[in-house]
């Protein structure tokens, strides 16, 4: 049975007039047989403060996906810096793989995840642990962590137990232009707001992070 987010997606495809498709997917996706970049804006308030990057390479039947992310943020005389990378291994909507290295202001992180049958072995800072075959990192450039649980951080492991709430069709900008997205809300041990495409490319996510608003959004 398809799961009720993915059949909306689905659903919103088919709803929308074909000019507004054919304006979210020239706006944010690639040719599917070839590889796709998605550059996103980091902000902080409305202050500019790093970027990500999401690179999609076809690999036969399975993508890799690599995520490089980098902040730096003065707070009154501090500096704080962040630096991420990952590399995600999916054959289908299905995550094979996954291996992370982070600096968080000064605090280094490694993660690996790798597939088992019925489920998934997780290192995180060397230290191993089972995850069920539903859990996902929290990987927001895809709408399948909508889907699953229980979710895991990127950067340490951490599990986070949450809940996910559809809140309908809205008009942002993204891409430098105004689109029509799928808005989803992550409640629970982790808190962000998600704005998708029809066919499932991330527009925008904004969370709060030591009573700042923080933003992504795609360039």
């Amino acid at each position: 049975m398809m799961h009720p987010l993915r059949a909306t997606f689905a659903a919103t495809l088919l709803l929308l007039p074909l000019t507004a498709v054919a304006s979210i997917t020239s706006a944010t996706a690639a040719p599917a047989a070839g590889p796709r970049t998605l550059t996103y804006t980091i902000l902080m308030g409305d202050d500019p403060i790093g970027s990500e990057e999401v690179r999609v390479e076809p690999q036969g039947d399975r993508s890799k996906v690599t995520i490089t992310a980098s902040t730096r943020v003065k707070v009154l005389f501090i500096n704080f810096r962040y630096d991420h990378k990952r590399e995600e291994l999916w054959k289908g909507s299905s995550l094979e793989s996954l291996k992370a290295t982070t600096d968080d202001d000064g605090t280094p992180h490694t993660l690996e995840l790798t597939a088992k049958p019925g489920g998934f072995t997780l290192v995180a800072d060397g230290k191993p642990t089972d995850l069920p075959a539903t859990a996902l990192p929290l990987s927001l450039w895809t709408a399948e962590v909508l889907m699953r649980s229980p979710l895991f951080s990127v950067i340490d492991g951490a599990r986070y137990t949450t809940t996910v709430k559809a809140l309908g069709s809205e008009t942002i900008e993204a891409g430098g232009r105004k689109v029509e997205a799928q808005h989803h809300r992550i409640d629970g041990d982790v808190e962000r707001d998600l704005w998708y495409a029809a066919d499932g490319t991330l527009l925008k996510t904004r969370f709060k992070r030591s009573g700042y608003d923080i933003t992504y959004v795609l360039k």
